[in-house]
């Protein structure tokens, strides 16, 4: 199935993310990162609830929003976040975020109805914050309240002189 069918598809009941309560996880988190460093990052965030819930209690499930391009990639990804606990953010501050990570929010965000969460931005800025930092906050604070999720954001402070090397790594 092509991105584009998928997303012009209305959700069917069958797709609304329902949660078994039988699950051996006590927690599911998904993460979109950007790059490694952005996906360590967001990892070291979500080690402190692997500590408190067990690891073998949580899931962690991690995607490149680069990778998202992938149909096979983008489908995991959706499934994924349809019975997720906790979502996670992870990126830099930029004028675009990654194509990827659009698409997978436009995909998922109608199938996830009523599932209680939350929504975690981690956003590397340079410090002070900018405009670009400012609107790279507020797409994935206006997704949270559309799909009534708790949002957590969390902004951490990177260099200017790799900023644009970081934002862009496959140039």
């Amino acid at each position: 199935m092509k991105t584009v069918e998928l997303l012009e598809r209305p959700s069917e009941p069958f797709e609304v993310a329902i949660a078994p309560d039988e699950s051996e996880y006590t927690l599911n988190i998904v993460g979109v990162y950007q790059d490694v460093a952005s996906r360590s990052w967001a990892m070291q965030t979500c080690q402190r609830a692997t500590l408190l819930a067990g690891e073998k209690r949580v899931q962690n499930l991690w995607f490149n929003a680069h990778s998202l391009s992938d149909t096979g990639i983008l489908l995991e990804a959706i499934r994924a976040v349809l019975v997720a606990d906790a979502i996670v953010i992870s990126v830099y501050a930029a004028d675009e975020l990654p194509i990827g990570l659009y698409v997978w929010v436009q995909a998922w965000l109608p199938r996830r109805l009523a599932r209680k969460g939350a929504l975690a931005a981690l956003v590397a800025v340079v410090e002070p914050l900018d405009s670009t930092s400012v609107r790279t906050i507020k797409y994935p604070r206006a997704v949270a309240r559309k799909g009534q999720l708790d949002f957590i954001s969390q902004e951490r402070k990177r260099p200017v002189v790799m900023a644009e090397a970081e934002c862009f790594p496959h140039r």
